[in-house]
């Protein structure tokens, strides 16, 4: 609720007093419920936070030191699924900030977590631009359309034109072999070739 109150109040007046609060739901002392509800959300709540000056450090090192110390899925498919959220707010002069946690999050063998990650690689990209999606982005978008899941490929295939945007001419071509792989790894899978064509 605090996440959709963020979104439509004067951030300028009551942005400090919506993030302390938000921050204490993170913290709460008396329920388990109530942080992970928080931290499931931390990504809306966030992005509402875009246009203001300072966005407390705290809900950003919580969301961090979270993930970087967690190997439990659910806490790392919650914080996959709101990463792009922080990139959005912070931009690519933060990158460092999130680089580490994002790669961490990419190396879980977890479907629900790549695909949420294969889905969202081409907003990062975009965000990002050609030199940080060429380093750290193209070897994770390799990753995902050699996945054996075929979900996995589809979230990174559907907006595969948005990445290579981001990545300079001369180095696209090789993604063509992926494309053509995975035509033919979908053999009777109507859906997934739908999505190629």
């Amino acid at each position: 609720m605090v996440a959709d109150i963020a979104q439509v109040s004067p951030l300028d007046k009551k942005g400090q007093a919506l993030s302390d609060l938000y921050y204490r739901f993170l913290k709460d002392p008396t329920s388990k419920i109530v942080r992970g509800t928080a931290f499931q959300n931390i990504g809306p709540f966030i992005a509402a936070l875009k246009e203001m000056k300072d966005i407390d450090a705290r809900i950003i090192d919580f969301y961090v030191s979270t993930t970087e110390n967690s190997s439990n899925k659910d806490v790392c498919y919650y914080s996959s699924f709101n990463f792009p959220a922080f990139i959005y707010t912070m931009g690519k002069e933060n990158w460092e900030t999130f680089r580490k946690i994002y790669l961490k999050l990419t190396k879980f063998n977890d479907g629900r977590i790549k695909k949420t990650l294969s889905h969202s690689i081409h907003e990062l990209a975009r965000i990002l631009g050609p030199e940080i999606t060429e380093e750290d982005l193209v070897p994770v978008m390799e990753k995902f359309l050699k996945d054996n899941l075929n979900e996995i490929k589809v979230g990174a295939l559907k907006n595969l034109h948005i990445f290579l945007a981001e990545v300079r001419p001369e180095n696209r071509a090789p993604f063509i072999k992926y494309i053509m792989q995975t035509y033919d790894d979908f053999q009777n899978d109507w859906r997934g070739k739908m999505v190629l064509a």
